[in-house]
Parts: C-alpha cells; sequence; structure tokens
C-alpha cells in the first residue's frame, strides 16, 4: 500500500515539474518573440505582447539581445520573471490572462527613457532603482504630478533665471517716418551665465481697435552674465496709430531653444535631493475646501 502510495506521490511530482518546465519554455519562447519584435520594429506585435508600450511610445528601445534569457517562477504574484540580459538586470514581469495568454505586466531596465531626465530623477531624489519601467515612466511623463509640481518649484529655472524687468514704449515721427519702438530689460537673477544662442525674446503685438490684428517680432538673445541686464528693442511702426490711441496690447515671452524642460533644470536649478520626498509630503496634506468671500458664521447654538 505505501509502495503504491509513493508511486503516485512521484507521478504527480513529475508532471508538475514537465507542466512547470513546459510553461517556463512557452514563456521563453514568447520572449524571445517579443524581443525580434522589439529588434524587427514591429510595433503592433509589441504592442500585443506588452500592452502598456501604447502609452510610451517613445521609451520602446531600439532592439535587445536575447542571447542569456532565464525563466523564473513567482509563484506568489503567479507571473514569471524572464532575465533578457542577466548582465545589465533587465528583466520583464510576464503574467498570464484568465484565458492563459500570456502578456507582459511591467519590465525592469527594458524601456529606455531619456538619460537627461533619468539624471534629473536621480538628482531630485526618485528611487530609480526602485522602480519598475511603467512606475518611472509614469512618475516622470511630461503630463504627472510631479513633472507639474517641478514646473512650480523651478519655474524660474525654466526661463534660465532670466527677469523681465522695465518695458515701455515709444513713439512718433523720425525724418517724416513713423515709428513706435517697445523696449523691454531682461536681467539675469540666477547664478549661471546664459549664452544668448540659447534663446530668443518674443515681441507680440495685438492692436484692438483693428480686430485683433497682430504679428511677432523675434530678437536674438544676447550673453548674460549672473546679474547682468539688456535691453531688447523692436521697432514696429505698424502699430504707430494702436500705441497712440492706447489700443496696443503687447505679450513679450523668454523662449529656449534647444534645451529640454529636464536639461533646463539640470543646469540653472539648484537641486537639493529631497525635491520627490518633499512632492510626495504634498500629497499628504488634507485638501481644504474654500469659503466664498460672502461666507457668513453661522451662530453658535446654545
Amino acid at each position: 500500500m505505501k509502495r503504491t502510495f509513493y508511486l503516485l506521490c512521484s507521478v504527480a511530482l513529475i508532471a508538475t515539474m514537465t507542466s512547470c518546465d513546459t510553461k517556463k519554455s512557452e514563456v521563453k519562447s514568447f520572449t524571445q518573440k517579443f524581443i525580434t519584435a522589439i529588434n524587427e520594429k514591429d510595433r503592433l506585435a509589441v504592442y500585443d505582447m506588452y500592452p502598456a508600450c501604447k502609452n510610451f511610445v517613445e521609451l520602446i528601445p531600439e532592439a535587445l539581445d536575447g542571447t542569456k534569457i532565464k525563466v523564473d517562477a513567482d509563484k506568489k504574484t503567479n507571473t514569471y520573471v524572464v532575465r533578457i540580459n542577466p548582465e545589465t538586470d533587465q528583466r520583464i514581469i510576464v503574467k498570464p490572462s484568465l484565458k492563459g495568454i500570456l502578456q507582459i505586466d511591467d519590465s525592469y531596465g527594458v524601456l529606455k527613457g531619456d538619460s537627461l531626465e533619468r539624471e534629473l530623477a536621480l538628482r531630485v531624489g526618485v528611487p530609480v532603482k526602485e522602480l519598475s519601467d511603467r512606475k518611472f515612466a509614469a512618475i516622470m511623463h511630461k503630463d504627472s504630478l510631479f513633472w507639474s509640481y517641478l514646473e512650480y518649484i523651478y519655474n524660474d529655472e525654466l526661463h534660465g533665471n532670466l527677469s523681465k524687468e522695465s518695458c515701455y514704449w515709444s513713439w512718433g515721427r523720425e525724418a517724416g517716418v513713423y515709428y513706435m519702438r517697445i523696449f523691454q530689460t531682461i536681467k539675469n537673477k540666477g547664478n549661471v551665465f546664459v549664452s544668448g544662442d540659447n534663446y530668443n525674446v518674443e515681441f507680440k503685438l495685438s492692436d484692438y481697435s483693428r480686430n485683433g490684428i497682430n504679428t511677432t517680432k523675434d530678437v536674438p538673445g544676447v550673453d548674460l552674465a549672473p546679474g547682468e541686464s539688456h535691453e531688447f528693442m523692436v521697432n514696429a511702426p505698424a502699430f504707430y496709430e494702436a500705441a497712440n490711441k492706447k489700443t496696443l496690447h503687447t505679450d513679450i515671452i523668454i523662449r529656449f531653444k534647444k534645451m529640454s524642460k529636464a536639461e533646463m533644470i539640470l543646469k540653472y536649478g539648484t537641486l537639493t535631493g529631497e525635491e520627490y520626498n518633499n512632492y510626495l509630503k504634498e500629497l499628504e496634506k488634507p485638501v481644504e475646501a474654500e469659503l466664498p468671500d460672502d461666507h457668513e458664521e453661522l451662530p453658535d447654538e446654545d
């Protein structure tokens, strides 16, 4: 009787191991197909196997090396951890759907990311090494709450710490020719030298009395050392009447070029490494409801 029992247990164990090995083999084959789709730029196949890539198209890598694939089963999460390249710790997390269809649920070190954004994330205290690709991409996405927070606290740095100072108009006639000049002083309030090649000063002019007729004039930037100022000027004689009738509206923008927001913050910001922790603390704060200005307090009940 005991011999029969041990025999049945052995058969069951062998069947389980065989089933496990078969599933791992299936996952390995699936991974190889995914790598082939990446290397052949077959986006539809990539989206089918890793649906989250639809939201992070720009992060899909150009190529992957699948010569050292190793598959481990994680019974706690009912997933398979596939190490694509053990040397770089590139991993994908493969999870069977309810119908048994394999899909990639997440990854580590597979989505390429922007090198400057990764550097910025490290410098502001984001725990990059602990995050999966999807979590990191969600945190550093241009429309994320964290990016909005960075843009808020580093608003001046995103403009190179250049500040618009005094602005005035001058209009009249010289040698029988009308002129209308706008002068805008810009000062470098930061601690970093700003090259004129990195920005333009954009003058937007509108005449309200002429059905919103407008124009835009770009003036090249000039080099500004910390604390230095420069007065920019444009001449727009077509807006002489608007200036004279006070129907002229101006909007002056300092527009940086060739630099991403991450690069701007890295170059002109004084980073503390506590930005991400401070952001998390802000999220934990309760939101207080604002009362209208005409709100009256109710009298205390006796």
